[in-house]
């Protein structure tokens, strides 16, 4: 942004060392005046950013310069935080970039039995389904490595997935363990190799990483927790993907104040005058 070049610099320290000080400059001279006009009515407008919407192409066509571009972001504290809103060509690519694994969500039945092959395993994804594990399904013969877990919402993250996986079908997980006959034999010149044990679970579902649930949601918007160990959810939740959810997030990214062409020289004004002393 040369536009503020003019702006004083001040030293400001980053961090806890004596010497962590930088020559930055002092933003407080500009984010005052913009804090006067910000949260009257009578001096800005409401406004959904548009698909192609750049700050100057926006700047442009509110006040005819590109050069006012600077205070959308010092009027939107979600944007100086968050940043514009992305193009929908975008928030594709962005969420083929974080989220390119496959889900696996597992639950218990009515009765809370676990659907675990070893039946003196516990019914929740603590003890099993170890990070690196490798998984297939033993209908499918789907196959792939655990990366991660998110307990509250009963998945088992998974890259490399190879395959169609079948809803109620068992996956199959190894579990590597100390070789028993080592107790028995601590004294072994040649060390007993470790035993990969091989454990079953039952799918309840699969999906693309970005169609899986990022959260839920009660009818008012909010936030809510799952048993992520029952078949049956309340019909009153609703289920957002990742997808729903960064595009959700950057819809309201959309949504902003502008300063009124009949001001925005007044403002660019005070400025020049708060800069130049």
């Amino acid at each position: 942004m040369g536009y503020f070049a003019g702006f004083d610099n001040v030293r400001y320290k980053f961090g806890e060392e004596d010497n962590a000080f930088s020559i930055f400059q002092n933003i407080s001279s500009y984010a005052d005046i913009v804090d006067k006009f910000k949260d009257s009515f009578q001096h800005y407008l409401n406004y959904e950013i548009l698909e192609g919407d750049r700050p100057d192409v926006l700047s442009a066509k509110m006040y005819g310069d590109h050069k006012y571009y600077w205070t959308f972001y010092l009027m939107n504290d979600h944007l100086r935080r968050q940043g514009w809103p992305l193009t929908y060509r975008n928030i594709k690519s962005q969420l083929d970039q974080s989220y390119p694994n496959t889900v696996l969500n597992f639950r218990t039945d009515d009765n809370g039995i676990p659907h675990i092959g070893n039946p003196t395993s516990t019914s929740n994804l603590i003890n099993i389904f170890k990070v690196g594990s490798l998984v297939e399904g033993t209908q499918s013969g789907a196959t792939g490595t655990v990366i991660r877990k998110k307990l509250d919402l009963g998945q088992v993250i998974i890259s490399g997935s190879v395959g169609s996986w079948i809803p109620g079908e068992t996956v199959k997980f190894d579990r590597i363990i100390a070789n028993p006959l080592a107790l028995l034999d601590p004294g072994a010149i040649i060390p007993y190799p470790d035993v990969t044990l091989f454990e079953n679970a039952r799918l309840h579902s699969a999906s693309l990483e970005i169609n899986a649930p990022h959260h839920h949601e009660d009818a008012d918007g909010n936030w809510v927790d799952i048993n992520p160990l029952s078949e049956n959810q309340s019909a009153f939740i609703t289920e957002v993907t990742y997808s729903q959810h960064l595009q959700n997030e950057n819809n309201k990214l959309r949504k902003i104040k502008v300063l009124k062409p009949s001001v925005i020289r007044t403002v660019h004004r005070a400025f020049i005058e708060n800069i130049s002393g």
